[in-house]
């Protein structure tokens, strides 16, 4: 099996990379401490690239049935509409926790939108997962008690739900009753060593292995659904960020990043020719479609 082949798409770095969308033929991504969305047509190098400011820290932004996107600032959910700037308060989450921002969300398979909060200092362990659905938004609150929330994901079925302590170095899962968006008892699903960094944003592949960024780490790693590593792929860069899956046939995994202490990183990447063995041949690996929240 031939190793995946990396291409740098972006020439303009990020200061915190973060958040990758792939959405209508084009990927999308946010820059936490440089305020914006970013759209690459195509997802490819030279594509035709767009910056759209936000006038403050953004965790996650995601397209929604309605045709905007919802975007987690720092004081709270909004609602975006990148060709005009358009923002409209959405959801107001945690108003008497000024030091708190928003951090990385996801939607889940049935609309919902999953984000979660951070001490912005990354010292106090005040950070919880939030679940919005319809509109205007019903909020639910997952109590986690983290310091940096991060890496939210889903089996292909809905049923097992990922959550990323990036702090103590652990992704858990839990069970999750997509109908209801009931999360039940999680557990640890992989611990990760000093030596490894800390485990960032994630995602699921059509194979339900779960890819994980390792932030200080210089690396990705997928993992079966037992929690098992399949394979790791070493990455030119040290604080890889997020991923997903995208292209037109779903086979290209997009990589953001952030810049390090030394100013080196914050570009996006593409990772092409994942293959994994499939009896005597080799079959390409896939991503599943973005969900869109309904509202």
């Amino acid at each position: 099996m031939t190793d995946p082949v990396l291409t740098q798409l972006t020439e303009t770095p990020c200061k915190l990379g973060e958040g990758p969308v792939w959405h209508e033929g084009a990927l999308w991504w946010v820059d936490i401490k440089q305020p914006s969305l970013h759209r690459l047509a195509g997802g490819l190098k030279g594509g035709a690239y767009q910056r759209f400011a936000l006038p403050e820290p953004v965790g996650a932004a995601v397209p929604t049935t309605a045709g905007d996107w919802l975007v987690g600032l720092k004081s709270g959910v909004y609602r975006f509409t990148p060709e005009t700037g358009a923002l409209a308060a959405f959801a107001t989450l945690e108003p008497d926790m000024p030091g708190n921002r928003l951090n990385d969300g996801k939607v889940d398979p049935h609309g919902r939108f999953w984000i979660g909060s951070m001490d912005d200092a990354e010292n106090d362990a005040t950070g919880q997962f939030y679940c919005l659905s319809g509109t205007p938004p019903r909020i639910a609150e997952l109590p986690v008690q983290f310091t940096v929330t991060n890496g939210l994901g889903w089996s292909g079925d809905g049923s097992r739900m990922y959550l990323t302590d990036s702090a103590n170095r652990t992704i858990f899962c839990a069970p999750y009753d997509p109908a209801t968006g009931t999360v039940g008892e999680r557990r640890v699903f992989a611990q990760l060593t000093e030596d490894e960094g800390y485990p960032d944003g994630l995602c699921i592949d059509a194979d339900d292995h779960v890819w994980s960024c390792h932030w200080d780490g210089a690396r990705l790693t997928r993992y079966r659904p037992d929690g098992s590593r399949e394979r790791v792929i070493p990455l030119p860069f040290n604080r890889p960020t997020s991923c997903c899956f995208g292209g037109a046939a779903l086979d290209t995994l997009y990589v953001t990043s952030a810049q390090d202490k030394t100013g080196q990183g914050g570009f996006v990447w593409a990772v092409n020719g994942l293959k994994q063995p499939n009896n005597l041949t080799y079959a390409s690996l896939y991503g599943v479609k973005s969900t869109l929240f309904v509202g």
